[in-house]
């Protein structure tokens, strides 16, 4: 509003330098007592002309330096949130490839190079390993975005949460049973009695079929809700940017 007021009170300024006073000296020479002297038709129309072309290239000059301005605040505007929002993105996307349920199916593969203790050691590593990695990766998306802008994720970032939480779960589970058996191995000297390897299979298989089913459901809905959440979120920064063309505003 006080930038509309201040224009205003300028254009008026110029109205009456460049309208107003000619016209004015004009009437007052014609009622001089030294000498007369007036604009024909011709002269008027001659004043007007240049008055108006002048106007127009000063109108233009200053809308052109106006839009330019305006333009490179826009693109920079946009250059500077893109990077950021692009760098979150690949953040998410990292979180997404490391906590992904498959991992956890991976992790418990035998290797039948080495012992069953030995085995046992090694799944168990790297099932602490994923949920290590799992339960910080939320920090990492944190470092990147301030209170303000964390609102635009919020409701992604619950979601994520409660599905690492879902993940970890059936980690933990399959942890606790290769857990339960190496501790056996381990009194024994090193043998597994054949039934508590039986008994651990039979337990782990049931866990592990909780795995394909959080991966279908759980992870694929976080993959689309990404897409959806980013997608919005650049139309947005787009939104914005575009705002700063409008001419008139502060």
């Amino acid at each position: 509003m006080r930038k509309t007021k201040f224009i205003a009170i300028i254009i008026s300024i110029i109205l009456v330098s460049v309208v107003v006073i000619p016209i004015a000296i004009n009437e007052s020479y014609k009622h001089g007592v030294v000498y007369v002297t007036k604009w024909d038709a011709a002269d008027v129309l001659s004043f007007y002309g240049t008055l108006l072309g002048a106007a127009t290239t000063a109108i233009t000059l200053i809308g052109t330096i106006q839009f330019t301005r305006k333009q490179i605040q826009r693109n920079q505007f946009l250059e500077d949130n893109r990077r950021k929002w692009e760098k979150v993105e690949s953040i998410i996307t990292q979180a997404l490839i490391d906590v992904s349920p498959l991992k956890i199916l991976n992790g418990c593969e035998m290797d039948m190079n080495i012992s069953p203790i030995a085995n046992l050691h090694v799944i168990i590593s790297k099932l602490q390993s994923y949920a290590a990695t799992a339960k910080t990766s939320l920090d990492m998306i944190s470092c990147y975005i301030d209170p303000v802008e964390y609102t635009y994720v919020a409701s992604y970032v619950k979601e994520l949460h409660n599905a690492i939480k879902q993940f970890c779960e059936i980690e933990y589970a399959l942890e606790s049973q290769y857990t339960h058996l190496r501790l056996l191995g381990m009194t024994n000297g090193g043998n597994i009695p054949d039934t508590a390897i039986l008994f651990c299979s039979s337990q782990t298989s049931e866990i592990i079929k909780k795995i394909p089913v959080a991966h279908d459901e759980t992870y694929q809905r976080l993959l689309n809700m990404t897409r959806e959440v980013f997608n919005g979120i650049y139309a947005d920064v787009e939104k914005q940017a575009n705002q700063i063309l409008r001419f008139w505003t502060k």
